[in-house]
């Protein structure tokens, strides 16, 4: 099976656990925007690694079908948020909450979008502390981005963890725990997201700088106008190429530009694939090992 049905079968499993979560919500204002956010599909990536984790150490994708809603809610969660941060008017090809509900509507959402991952993952009350971390880590990353945290690739990875690393390591995490697996292969599966996690980052920031708007489904090249860590600009910066030389660039002349620093990111990403496969070495061969493995290689190869 190519990872792309993979990823629409895994999906299925989760948009049959979200429907009852979504029902009740008051007022009707908010229930229409939260039910706007969850509708809002991405590749539904981190659902289908946590069910691949728990398949991975002897379960079944069904097994862990809640435990999948409740970190795609938190990504949608972040993702609100993010959108209101960076004020952007556009998420996967459509208006984002903040431009349709206003501001504080997108915060309300923020907060039910958690409350209800909290609410499905407390079916197993072992997930909850792998969900706060997730939370805790994540809003760290926000906060990091706001300083200009970021100078160098140990702290850009440092960044990066955070940001995105932090909820594939929690969605390993929690498909592992769920699967039945023992306290070194959760331990392994938490290592093997968080590193793909830091590698789909970095993927991110390349995107950010070699697509279209129409291609990604948001604005382009935010990480240079909005002055976001990224490491193919960081690195640019730290050969040389000045900050007003990159904003003067429309996208074709930016890719040549840093030609340089986009492939020093792409080494930087295969460097991530390579710790995430070493984490999980020692696990038996499956078809869930093969897969998380085919996922990780998607992740720093896609091109939206």
């Amino acid at each position: 099976m190519e990872i792309e049905q993979l990823l629409e079968e895994r999906a299925g499993l989760v948009d049959m656990e979200l429907p009852a979560l979504l029902q009740d919500i008051k007022p009707p204002e908010l229930g229409a925007a939260v039910a706007y956010a969850v509708a809002s599909k991405g590749k539904r990536i981190r659902p289908a690694l946590v069910t691949l984790a728990c398949e991975a150490v002897g379960g079944t994708a069904r097994d862990a079908s809640f435990a999948a809603a409740s970190i795609e809610l938190i990504h949608s969660s972040s993702l609100v948020l993010d959108d209101v941060i960076d004020k952007s008017e556009k998420r996967r090809g459509r208006d984002t909450i903040h431009k349709v509900w206003g501001t504080d509507m997108a915060l309300l959402t923020v907060q039910i979008l958690a409350a209800l991952s909290l609410k499905i993952a407390a079916r197993d009350p072992r997930l909850i502390h792998a969900i706060a971390d997730s939370l805790f880590y994540m809003g760290e990353g926000e906060a990091m981005e706001l300083v200009d945290f970021a100078k160098d690739k140990r702290s850009y990875i440092e960044l990066a963890f955070r940001k995105t690393g932090s909820l594939f390591g929690s969605a390993s995490q929690v498909g592992a725990i769920v699967g039945g697996g023992n306290k070194q292969q959760v331990k392994d599966m938490t290592g093997f997201g968080k590193h793909i996690g830091i590698a789909f980052q970095i993927r991110d920031d390349i995107l950010d700088c070699i697509s279209s708007e129409e291609d990604l489904g948001k604005p382009v090249k935010k990480d240079l106008f909005m002055g976001r860590p990224s490491i193919v600009i960081l690195d640019a910066l730290n050969s040389g190429i000045s900050l007003e030389r990159m904003m003067k660039c429309n996208n074709g002349e930016l890719m040549h530009l840093v030609e340089d620093s986009i492939d020093y990111a792409e080494e930087t990403a295969k460097e991530e694939m390579e710790l995430a496969k070493s984490h999980i070495e020692t696990l038996d061969e499956n078809h869930a090992k093969r897969k998380l493995i085919e996922l990780g290689e998607y992740i720093i190869n896609r091109s939206k």
